[in-house]
Order: structure tokens, then sequence, then C-alpha cells
């Protein structure tokens, strides 16, 4: 990688460091059967790397105009916190060793994540990785979402590197699309959703871990 001019890393947050996209689909899919919500059942997996307003876009045009949606994102958001603080924020294996990793490798990181910034502060502390980063940009400090590079060119802004020679790790296709465009080195790792020939294309590395990227990260740097 040095070849390459890595100059640093920016990490996906749901479904990439933490574990929390089975959290939250069990979490909606759940609230969705108690509404009668067949439409957001059915569109669900489009949902995954999408910011609220991106959510909010969507789902507005699969559900009929009476549908309470601002009261059912509000119990989905209450439900899905309320597990969190019961069970705690569950973290990907590999999370910690990989960013020990980045910290000792002296590489810039920073966190590009569609949810808020409340949520994600939460996440953050809750389960210890605050301290790694050096930025963390969320869906709500930017005017356009994932699959939209806004975020991933923020975050290399924040960080003072050059997008062409820094590293995205994400597991959704939103997430993919949205580093690749940023002209990123994409690496996927896929959680909920396998990836797609169009995005195995696309991405510079898939591996099957944040335990893989770790160890190739140690082989070439």
């Amino acid at each position: 990688m040095s070849e390459l001019h890595l100059q640093g890393i920016v990490f996906d947050a749901d479904g990439t460091l933490f574990d929390t996209e089975r959290l939250a689909r069990t979490v909606w899919l759940s609230v969705a059967r108690e509404w009668k919500a067949t439409a957001i059942e059915e569109h669900y997996m489009e949902l995954i790397g999408r910011n609220r307003e991106g959510i909010v876009a969507l789902l507005r045009a699969v559900c009929p105009p009476e549908f309470p949606l601002d009261e059912f994102l509000a119990t989905c958001s209450q439900r899905s916190r309320e597990k969190l603080n019961r069970e705690g924020v569950p973290v990907k294996e590999g999370a910690r060793e990989l960013l020990e990793f980045c910290t000792r490798k002296q590489f810039p990181v920073a966190l590009a994540t569609s949810s808020g910034w409340p949520t994600t502060q939460f996440k953050l502390e809750s389960s210890g990785l605050s301290p790694y980063f050096q930025a963390v940009i969320t869906g709500d400090k930017v005017t356009h979402g994932k699959p939209h590079p806004e975020i991933y060119l923020m975050a290399c802004q924040a960080l003072g590197i050059d997008p062409v020679h820094s590293m995205a790790v994400e597991d959704s296709k939103n997430g993919v699309l949205s580093a690749h465009a940023a002209g990123m080195m994409t690496v996927m790792i896929p959680d909920l959703l396998p990836p797609t020939p169009e995005l195995e294309a696309l991405a510079f590395r898939k591996f099957d871990s944040l335990f893989g990227l770790k160890d190739y990260l140690a082989q070439v740097l």
C-alpha cells in the first residue's frame, strides 16, 4: 500500500464498525408489522446506508400519503435506543484491533456515517471507540447523503488528506457508491447485503471481516 501513498482511512459506522444493522432491521420490521406497513417491509433493504433525509424521501415515495411517517420513525428510533441501552452497542469483530493498528501506524482516521450526531456520539462513547477518530462526519452535517460523495469528501477534508490516496471502508451499496464517487480506494466488507458484481467491480478490495483488512494492511504497509 505504501506505493499507493495511503494517507488515511475513513470508516463507515453501522454495519462496518458497529454490528447494528441487524438490530435496526429487527426493530424496523417489527414496528412495520405492528403498523401493517407492508411497503416498509418490502423496501427496507433499500434504506441501508441512507441518511434521514434519504430515508424519508424513499418512504414517502412508497408509503400511502396518510401514513404517519414521522411517528413511525420516532418509534423505531426510540426502540432501537432502548435496545442498545439494555444490551450495549455491539462492535464488529476486528474493529478494535484494526483501529489500534491504525493508531500504531499513525494513520489519520475518520468516521463517515449516515446516522445523525446524537446517535453516533452515543455509539462511539458507549463502545469506547471515540478516541480513535480525529474527525466524525455524520449524516446531519451534509446536504446530500450517501450514495452522493459529499460525506466522504468532507471526511477527507477534515483530516487534510487527498481522497485519491485515502481508503474508505464500507459495507453497503450506498456507501460503496459514495466512497467510489469520491475517488477513494474503497474496501467492502459485506454485512446484510451481499456484494453485487457491480459493487465488486467498484471495490478496491473485498474482505470477509475487519481482521482480513487488518492482515492485508499489515502485509503491504
